[in-house]
């Protein structure tokens, strides 16, 4: 990422990365689309969109991203050219670790997700010569064929401070891009749990840092060896909260101002008729209808109208460059500008050896002042994930042509399997969001609210009967010849409903008689122990436990004798995992609700 001029991509960098490939041929079949989904298959698959989305807000860890990041960051660096034989520290013990993690993810979910690395050599490079250097991949096969592109998650995980080339200094790269890593990872151990059509692809780059050099290797392989990449998301510098005092441009200030609501996405607005913002716009309008108003704290998704910060670049260009639908998110608030020998008196973080995940200010050996924020990271791997989920199972980008007629500028659907709805974007030249949505059914729509002779860009997003949302087409550029009325303007109707209905339908009545506890495990694999504590002789008798599942259907009952104390049941789950609610219910009243987790 950060401090790479395009121009000096070429002039400092000299970049040319020969891809040596992938360290399995069952990693290049499963990218290429050539295998057998049965061979992966879940035996108890969990597919629904919705499901996986709102069980994500429960089962994304803050605790697990720290955990991560900690080791991460005890490596001392992870420079592209720095140690690969010590098991302690350098770039060879993160990227093994990294893998190993990846395997153990794999073990939990009936081995279904592949590991390995994608093998590049890097020569003319201004830091030098480097052969088999390596990213780190995991492979989550799809179950549809049919389609074979791939939705790829990515971060870099090399690490530097000032000197580019150096690999000696302590470089623990907590921010930059430790947080990136280890959301990555995160959702390699969530999202393997569940079955998804396309194949995911759960990606570590290396040399990012010497100009974006893992990155282009793979996308330049997958463009020589017939791998499809349906969308990219790339992360970068994405837990850090608290302005520096030199943010590249957007920026921020005032220098140390906290902001952990905002997560920056950035596509390219300046390729030929602008498909990168379109899928951006995308990503942000199926996180905001669908699952953001079922969050307490609400995070709130800026698109930038540029590729990259100003004067900056990152993964996601090398995959712009072949042409790959991508987009980049990045931290509102960066400490820094990357830059730290060219800008006079640098006293952020980005690129020093102060890129920690925190500070020990009463030297009690703990840290308790944090520069990365891990419920903001949980937040946003939330955002990551169920952008994947989606486009997973979104319809395909529709095609339109535009016909400006006397009735007005008329909008007509070229597919021939017609969509259950469409959505139409409206926008005046400058911005990066659409102005004014509206959904129409059928082939032709003539778009309300234009004044005649105003340049419009429009885009097309198709919505499946379950209101997913496919990526918006690239823009066409219109300026009607007459105005148009206005419309009823698209109120974004299809979130998911993560609420529950056992909470809606089933109000708590917290009886201090009868405590249920939490089940003992949770989550658990099928098997758990569901513990309660009569208090009050009011709840001795026969009573029911019920347990439900996350849109409110019973999927178990069992009957009760509650006696006087510590009493408990062992649950033996039928049918797929989720998310499930349970409680006692005796003569008109119930105890309060616990959340189980299946896996």
């Amino acid at each position: 990422m950060k401090q790479i001029y395009l121009g000096l991509v070429l002039l400092f960098s000299s970049y040319t990365a020969w891809a040596q490939g992938l360290s399995s041929q069952e990693l290049l079949n499963i990218l290429q689309g050539n295998y057998n989904p049965s061979s992966y298959s879940s035996s108890q698959p969990i597919d629904a969109s919705d499901q996986i989305s709102c069980e994500l807000i429960n089962i994304i860890s803050a605790d697990t991203l720290h955990q991560n990041l900690e080791t991460l960051s005890g490596f001392g660096t992870r420079h592209t050219w720095s140690d690969t034989l010590s098991n302690t520290r350098g770039i060879g013990a993160a990227r093994r670790w990294i893998e190993s993690r990846f395997q153990s993810y794999s073990a939990r979910n009936e081995n279904r997700l592949r590991s390995g690395f994608f093998s590049f050599d890097i020569t003319n490079n201004s830091c030098g010569d480097l052969f088999n250097t390596k990213n780190v991949i995991g492979v989550l096969p799809g179950r549809d064929t049919s389609d074979k592109s791939v939705i790829l998650m990515m971060a870099h995980m090399d690490s530097r401070c000032e000197g580019r080339c150096d690999t000696a200094c302590y470089a623990p790269g907590a921010d930059d891009n430790g947080s990136g890593t280890v959301l990555v990872m995160e959702l390699a151990r969530v999202l393997s749990r569940y079955t998804f059509n396309h194949t995911l692809v759960f990606m570590l780059t290396n040399g990012e840092e010497q100009g974006l050099l893992g990155a282009r290797a793979f996308s330049d392989y997958c463009s020589n060896n017939g791998i499809s990449i349906k969308a990219v998301l790339n992360n970068d510098i994405v837990g850090g909260t608290i302005c520096g005092q030199t943010a590249s441009p957007p920026g921020c200030s005032p220098a140390g101002d906290i902001d952990s609501i905002r997560v920056r996405m950035y596509g390219n607005p300046l390729s030929d008729r602008n498909p990168y913002q379109g899928y951006a716009r995308s990503v942000k309008m199926n996180f905001d209808e669908k699952l953001r108003p079922n969050l307490f704290v609400k995070p709130a998704i800026e698109l930038v109208n540029q590729e990259d910060r100003s004067g900056r670049g990152g993964d996601h260009i090398a995959f712009r460059e072949n042409g790959f639908l991508n987009v980049r998110f990045t931290s509102a608030h960066e400490h820094g500008n990357g830059n730290p020998l060219g800008t006079p008196n640098y006293q952020d973080h980005q690129h020093t050896s102060l890129d920690e995940i925190g500070i020990d200010l009463d030297s009690n050996g703990t840290i308790d002042s944090f520069y990365v924020d891990f419920n903001y990271l949980r937040r946003n791997a939330l955002i990551n994930g169920t952008s994947a989920v989606i486009i997973d199972a979104a319809p395909e980008v529709p095609s339109f042509t535009l016909h400006d007629e006397a009735g007005g500028l008329r909008l007509e659907v070229m597919d021939s399997d017609l969509a259950f709805e469409y959505r139409v974007g409206v926008k005046g030249p400058v911005g990066g969001e659409y102005d004014s949505l509206y959904r129409f059914q059928g082939r032709n729509f003539v778009i309300p609210g234009l004044q005649a002779n105003q340049l419009y860009l429009i885009g097309l997003a198709a919505l499946d009967s379950n209101g997913l949302m496919s990526p918006f087409t690239q823009d066409d550029r219109e300026t009607p010849q007459v105005s148009t009325p206005p419309g009823t303007t698209d109120n974004l109707p299809y979130s998911f409903n993560c609420m529950q209905v056992t909470l809606q339908e089933l109000p708590e009545f917290r009886q201090s008689g009868l405590e249920v506890m939490p089940p003992r495990p949770n989550p658990n694999h099928g098997q758990s122990e569901l513990v309660f504590w009569v208090r009050d002789q009011i709840w001795e008798g026969p009573a029911v436990l019920r347990v439900f599942d996350y849109q409110g259907r019973e999927v178990y009952r069992q009957d009760l004798n509650l006696k006087y104390g510590a009493s408990s049941v062992n649950y033996n789950h039928q049918g797929r995992g989720g998310v499930f609610f349970y409680y006692i219910e005796q003569a008109g009243k119930r105890s309060v609700l616990q959340r189980m987790l299946v896996k």
